[in-house]
């Protein structure tokens, strides 16, 4: 089930001590120990549980002008996909893109998003709606098992060579 490792970007080791495998085509999976995979192959007395993970803010330091994702948050089976920074007209440009994986049409996506400088000066932090349907217009909808160019975030910042980008979905709004 699990790719071998030579086809992956990069394994990461989360706060809880987890692994994870970064794909190069922008997507992941849990990475198994031999433990884990020894632990598996027991017999099971009860019925194992998913661990709750507490949802905390994604970051990244990324340079202006990189020609790659900036980061990949997800929420209730929404994943928002921050895109390339730019920087045009005095703003920072932030690119964005929604994917619904869930089962019911999504009407609106809010994030929260902070934006600082490498040494955590804070530049500025908005509530920014990506995602947003028009009331009672169904073919405006974010479908089940569909994607779409989310709005354009502009934050008006200084230019500097790079930022650091910390975001996290606060609201999901389905119908």
């Amino acid at each position: 089930m699990i790719a071998p490792l030579s086809y992956a970007s990069e394994v990461v080791v989360l706060k809880d001590g987890r692994k994870v495998q970064l794909n190069d085509n922008f997507t992941w999976q849990y990475v198994q120990t031999d433990s884990q995979k020894k632990q598996e192959t027991k017999p099971a007395s009860a019925v194992p549980t998913i661990p709750v993970i507490k949802q905390q803010p994604s970051s990244s330091l990324t340079i202006l002008g990189a020609n790659k994702p900036t980061l990949q948050l997800e929420k209730s089976g929404v994943d928002v996909l921050l895109g390339a920074l730019q920087y045009q007209s005095g703003k920072l440009i932030i690119p964005t893109s929604i994917t619904n994986q869930g089962t019911e049409s999504v009407i609106l996506v809010t994030l929260d998003i902070t934006i600082t400088d490498a040494q955590g000066n804070v530049l500025t932090t908005q509530t920014v709606n990506v995602w947003e349907s028009i009331k009672r217009l169904a073919d405006t909808y974010l479908r089940p098992q569909s994607q779409s160019e989310g709005r354009t975030i502009s934050l008006d910042v200084n230019k500097l060579k790079q930022y650091k980008i910390s975001a996290a979905i606060t609201q999901v709004v389905t119908r």
